[in-house]
Formats: C-alpha cells, sequence, structure tokens
C-alpha cells in the first residue's frame, strides 16, 4: 500500500505537468495579432475580388464569429487566473497541483472547442465562395506559407 501512493502521485503529477504545458501553449496562442489580422484579410479581399453581397455576407460571419470566439476566450482567460492565483495562494506546489487540475482539464476542453468554432467558421467562408475564388484561396495559401518560411 505504501508503494501505491507515490506510483499514483508521481503518474498524477506528470499529468498535470502535460497539462500545464497545454495551458501555457493555449494562453500564447491567444495573444493579440490584430495587425497580422486586418492585413490578412485585406490582402484576401483584394486577391479574391468578392462581390458586394459576399462582402456583406462576410462582414456579418466575422462579426458573429468574433462575438462566439469571444466568450470562450474571456472564458479561457478567467480560468488562467483562476489556475494563476490558486498556485500564488499556497506555497505548496502538490496543493496547488490537485486544486488546479479540474481547472486546467476545463481550459483544455475549451481549447478544443475553439478549434471546433475555427473549423465551422471556416467551413462557412469556404460555402461562400465560387469555384475560381476556392482556387485563387489555395494559391494564396501556398504563397503565404512559402513567406512563412
Amino acid at each position: 500500500m505504501k508503494k501505491i501512493i507515490p506510483v499514483l502521485m508521481a503518474i498524477f503529477l506528470s499529468v498535470n505537468l502535460a497539462v500545464v504545458a497545454k495551458t501555457n501553449d493555449i494562453t500564447n496562442k491567444f495573444q493579440p495579432k490584430c495587425k497580422e489580422k486586418k492585413e490578412f484579410i485585406q490582402q484576401l479581399d483584394e486577391r479574391l475580388n468578392f462581390t458586394p453581397e459576399q462582402k456583406e455576407i462576410l462582414k456579418q460571419n466575422r462579426k458573429k464569429n468574433r462575438k462566439e470566439m469571444e466568450k470562450i476566450v474571456k472564458e479561457m482567460e478567467k480560468l488562467h487566473n483562476e489556475i494563476k492565483s490558486i498556485y500564488l495562494s499556497t506555497d505548496n506546489k502538490l496543493e496547488a497541483d490537485i486544486k488546479s487540475s479540474t481547472k486546467k482539464m476545463q481550459l483544455v476542453l475549451l481549447k478544443q472547442e475553439a478549434d471546433n468554432l475555427r473549423k465551422k467558421h471556416r467551413e462557412e467562408f469556404l460555402k461562400i465562395l465560387t469555384p475560381q475564388q476556392k482556387a485563387e484561396l489555395e494559391k494564396f495559401k501556398k504563397e503565404m506559407q512559402l513567406k512563412a518560411k
């Protein structure tokens, strides 16, 4: 029995460390990149030559999508702050790991929800495009990938 407790604690700690690493990745992804996004959207608008109807649909979709994503991001920030306060309120790291483990799992689930939402938004975007615009989008993506390297 005495041997089981240290083994269980080691397993619990390793899982928690993995969740903490994942949490740090999540929060780093949500740093503001507004300037880059605006430039990207502007280039995309120019390259795909959207019709006025498409522009209006895209504008409405972006507004709706932003609201949906903001809810998730705010919840993620709230959880991250709660986790931080747990670690700051105690000197015992193990105790803090135990107390914050549920919140860390919630954070991972919210990240998955945000990824699913992005996928849904991407699909909505593609439905609006004509076949020519889809082909131009693929060219644009390849150019951007080459630029990034």
